[in-house]
């Protein structure tokens, strides 16, 4: 069998062992957050948080070259990972990823490999587009969306 199935999950072997092996290496790279990784076993949004965090002081500190590294190896697994490694890549550590004050939007984008940043820019989009969305459900007549009443 070439997945794990459970109540309400289907993950491949493949990216189980790419899981694994993105924690690996994040422990090997950051060992200073082998405490926040091992404390969230198991709940890779909270793993993936603490990367987040890093990687936000190191923008804040501007540590630029160390930044880059960090984005570097996020975008190594970004562009590998198809379900739950990438979902908490853009919701856990994208999503409301805060550059500033430490960078400017320029320098940011010259620190973030191209492709991971594109994978940003989409978050944003996408968040921004959920905001207007609910923006409009909220001054609207109908408050619930057709059928759920």
């Amino acid at each position: 069998m070439d997945d794990i199935q459970g109540p309400d999950f289907v993950i491949s072997k493949a990216e189980k062992r790419l899981i694994e092996d993105f924690l690996r290496e994040l422990l090997s790279l950051y060992p200073q957050l082998k405490e926040d990784v091992e404390e969230c076993d198991g709940l890779l949004h909270c793993q993936m948080s603490a990367l987040q965090r890093f990687a936000e002081d190191l923008c804040e500190e501007r540590k630029l070259e160390a930044a880059r590294e960090c984005f570097e190896f996020v975008e190594k697994y970004f562009v590998q990972a198809k379900s739950d490694l990438l979902n908490a890549i853009n919701v856990s550590f994208l999503e409301y990823f805060k550059f500033f004050p430490g960078l400017s939007e320029g320098e940011f984008k010259e620190v973030m490999p191209p492709t991971l940043y594109q994978g940003y820019v989409d978050m944003i989009i996408y968040m921004e587009e959920l905001a207007r969305k609910a923006s409009e459900l909220e001054n609207s007549e109908d408050k619930y969306p057709e059928g759920w009443k």
